[in-house]
């Protein structure tokens, strides 16, 4: 990463974001209970990074701000990148495990977090069974993988120590989820490795350098981690601005042209762009056919039986001194494992290192409300979604 990142401007706007992402995880966290739609969870959490990017570094009007990666909402066994349409919703059942990831951006300065959640209607319930395993072997995998990230580790050690937790809590990492670099407008740089290990696919034989920023993704399955895409429609995508490619369908050209000028270089949701309009949502096919458009898919642990995947991400800054959190963890949900972590075994001597959080910076009050989601049964939603 570039030296300039030690700029007080950039940090600045790397530590507004964070403080957004954070404030926002929070916010949609408290309201994801059961009887909570998904989806209103999703436009939640999206009204609400684009109402506090716009409250801060007023001075800069011109600057690009918002949402980097739109908020997903992962039930169970589901993976990531669930953000469901309105015909494909589904609402939050007693026990639930619930992800949630929230990204913003300000001037291209990125930050992302997510956090697990039990949806429960009794806050002072304790989850004990596999749902706590998997919970807490995803929250303290983050904690050991954010006190990786200091000058000289190395992402192979990080995969590693992460591997451990997993497998001490009888759990595995998932398929698909990675360690990023992050840098301005870019949400995988240089140094990108997925977390989970694989022997054909090694992590780059490199360290981590002072002034570099990762997004530290950990989310791991009580089965065996292989995802596959699941019967959800993608409704998260990406414009590919290194491919070119002439369109032949006049629906085509329409929609790659509407995504030129309405949306930059990170993911979006393509209900944001093409709404209910069904000439421009006829063109989502050959955009993907030629890779103008990158889908995500919506993707599930393929393991039988139940499954539970949680997930805890976090942005961090290796610093000169050791790992410095940007977004805030959240406190773990009232989950206790049988599992518990010796603090004389090598993880539990990694979790004894220093990880300071960053101070962030106070945010404004909003000038307009945005109003949270009220949790109510809709006929049918539950029945959208396959669980199993």
């Amino acid at each position: 990463m570039s030296s300039s990142n030690s700029n007080n401007n950039i940090d600045t706007k790397y530590y507004s974001s964070s403080a957004i992402v954070s404030e926002v995880l929070a916010l949609v966290q408290g309201v994801a209970v059961p009887g909570m739609s998904v989806g209103a969870l999703c436009s939640y959490g999206d009204a609400l990074v684009e109402a506090y990017t716009q409250s801060v570094h007023r001075k800069e009007q011109t600057i690009e701000r918002g949402v980097s990666v739109p908020t997903t909402v992962s039930v169970n066994r589901i993976i990531q990148n669930h953000s469901p349409a309105p015909n494909d919703d589904y609402v939050l059942s007693e026990g639930d495990v619930v992800k949630i990831e929230i990204g913003a951006h300000i001037d291209g300065f990125v930050a992302s977090a997510a956090h697990t959640v039990v949806a429960t209607s009794v806050p002072s319930a304790t989850v004990t069974d596999r749902r706590a395993d998997v919970v807490s072997a995803a929250y303290y995998a983050s904690e050991v993988a954010a006190r990786m990230v200091r000058p000289g580790q190395s992402p192979r050690s990080l995969v590693k120590a992460v591997g451990l937790v997993a497998s001490g809590f009888g759990c595995t990492v998932a398929e698909d989820t990675y360690t990023c670099q992050i840098d301005r407008f870019v949400l995988a740089g240089q140094t990108t490795f997925a977390t989970r290990f694989n022997p054909d696919l090694f992590a780059p034989d490199v360290t981590f350098e002072t002034g570099e920023v990762y997004t530290v993704d950990c989310t791991l399955s009580t089965g065996d981690g292989v995802a596959r895409a699941s019967d959800h429609d993608p409704s998260i995508y990406q414009r590919d601005v290194n491919r070119q490619y002439s369109l032949k369908l006049r629906t085509s050209r329409a929609l790659f042209s509407e995504v030129c000028k309405t949306r930059s270089v990170f993911p979006f949701l393509m209900r944001s762009v093409a709404g209910d309009n069904q000439t421009l949502r006829a063109g989502v096919s050959e955009c993907v056919r030629s890779q103008l458009l990158v889908p995500f898919a919506v993707t599930v642990d393929k393991s039988a039986g139940d499954v539970f995947v949680a997930q805890f991400k976090l942005t961090v800054l290796c610093n000169y001194t050791g790992p410095v959190r940007l977004t805030r963890q959240p406190q773990m949900p009232s989950v206790r494992s049988a599992t518990a972590i010796p603090s004389e075994s090598e993880i539990g001597q990694i979790l004894a290192l220093d990880c300071a959080q960053a101070e962030l910076p106070e945010l404004p009050r909003l000038k307009t409300r945005v109003n949270a989601p009220v949790a109510q049964r809709v006929a049918g939603a539950s029945a959208a979604m396959d669980l199993s």
